[in-house]
Parts: structure tokens; sequence; C-alpha cells
């Protein structure tokens, strides 16, 4: 029996509107109606009220989750943060730095935001941060990092690809020292904490729940999601996924524009 869903939204649970559809909100309704905990696993930060402009409604149907790709759970209201090694950020913003126009934004806890190179305005509010959640690199001091993003312009509309040279720099480096992935078709580079990752997130909510791995479902699109597909019974793949996802996951189902997610929940895990 189902006790738990986890979801991952850019590509899976939103569409390409950044929404999630009404007949899957719908189902999303009733799973929670069923008494079944809902949960978002995602990159992003989390103030989806902020990032993704959900309102009250939305963000009650949720029970918490796993943010900055595991670099920080929520549950109950309560948060809880897994942050990188001050030395480790120092090293990957010095390897990072070597490049001109590469931003390198440092997430830290509590949601506050240093970027590299400053956004326009415009741009800080299609992320979802607040003025007043923004410092510079000279102001990071001591505060513990999250989650590090490196990426060409604002990273929303960029279509640059990441240097193989610093991607393979920077994999190895992080090999046994920290989370490294690589996301967006190559144009977003993504380091959490050695001990932070999507599974991990999960893994660490499950105990609290004291639910069996078999008593919960996971969803995921990207490679960032691939720990979590592989690791479980009920593990479902969007359409629109790369075939190296899709095969890390047990199901697939269809793609994010076409309710995948209301899809599994209807025709593979069969508990509406």
């Amino acid at each position: 029996m189902i006790k738990a869903l986890f979801f991952d939204l850019d590509g899976t649970l939103l569409n390409s509107k950044k929404v999630i559809s009404d007949k899957t909100r719908t189902t999303l309704i009733k799973c929670k109606e069923k008494g079944i905990k809902l949960f978002v696993a995602t990159a992003r930060f989390p103030l989806l009220d902020q990032s993704l402009s959900w309102n009250g409604d939305t963000l009650n149907i949720f029970d918490g989750g796993s943010y900055y790709n595991g670099g920080c759970i929520k549950i109950d209201g309560i948060k809880k943060y897994f942050p990188i090694s001050m030395d480790i950020v120092k090293n990957i913003v010095e390897y990072t730095c070597e490049y001109d126009k590469l931003n390198i934004t440092l997430q830290l806890e509590h949601e506050i935001h240093a970027f590299r190179f400053p956004l326009e305005d415009i741009d800080y509010k299609t992320w979802g941060v607040n003025t007043g959640q923004i410092i510079t690199f000279d102001q990071v001091k001591n505060q513990n990092t999250v989650k590090i993003l490196i990426f060409y312009a604002n990273l929303i509309d960029s279509n640059i690809m990441i240097d193989e040279k610093l991607v393979a720099l920077l994999r190895q480096y992080c090999k046994n020292k920290a989370q490294f992935s690589l996301t967006d078709k190559g144009k977003v580079i993504q380091i959490m904490a050695k001990s932070a990752d999507k599974l991990s997130g999960i893994e660490k909510i499950r105990k609290i729940l004291k639910i069996k791995k078999d008593e919960l479902a996971v969803f995921g699109d990207d490679f960032n999601d691939m720990e979590m597909l592989s690791a479980y019974k009920y593990s479902i793949a969007m359409g629109n996924a790369e075939k190296e996802i899709k095969d890390c996951a047990k199901y697939t189902t269809l793609d994010n524009n076409n309710d995948g997610v209301h899809h599994a929940i209807q025709n593979v895990l069969q508990i509406i």
C-alpha cells in the first residue's frame, strides 16, 4: 500500500508552463484525501510561494519535501540543512572563476543567495528570489552553503553548455567530497554536500514517517533523479525523460505536458 509520493518539480509535476495542471491537481487532492502523504523532491529552494507563485491552497497539498537536491529537508514545518564544506566551496569557486563569463550562485541556509555576477531585477523575480535574500560573494564569509549552481547568463534562458574541461575537473574534484550533477542538457552544474542528494533526502523523510521503502513512490525526469528512481520498487520516469533516466525507473508514464503524473497514479499505482 502506497503511503507517500515524492515528486520532482520541473519536467515532472510541472508542465512546460511551470504549473500543475488541473487534472493532476485534482488527482493529488484525491490522494491526500486518502491519507497519502505528498512531498516534493526538487533542486529548487523551499520557498515555492516565491519561485513558483504557489498560493496557500497549493502549498497545503504537500507535507514538505527534499529541497536543493537533498541539501534541505522539510517536514511538519521544520527544516534541516546539510551544508557543503567551506573548503570545498572555496575551491570550486576558484576553479570556476577561471572562466570569465560563467556565473556561480551559492545558495545558503535560510534561502539567502550570493551571485558571482548580479542579475537583472527581472531575472531575480524569475528565480523567485527577493532582493532582501541576495548578498555579494564578499558577504558570504562563514555562512553555510547548501548548494552551488554554475551556469551562463541568468540560467533560465541560457543555451550555452558548460565547458567539458570544467565539467571533467569538477566531477573529478567532487568525487568522494561532494555530490556533483550535470543537468539541463549540460547547461547547469549542481553541487551539494556529500551527504545530500534527492535519495538521501527522501530516505530521511521516510524514516521520520516510519514507512517501508515499498510504501512510497517517486517521480522524476532528469539526471539528478537517477539515484532515487533506481532505489524504489515504485519509481516512475516521465515520458519526456532521457533514455538513461527511463532505464533507471521501474515504470515510464506520459510526458509532463500530458498529465504523466495523473496517468501513473491512476494506471500504474492504481491508488485512486
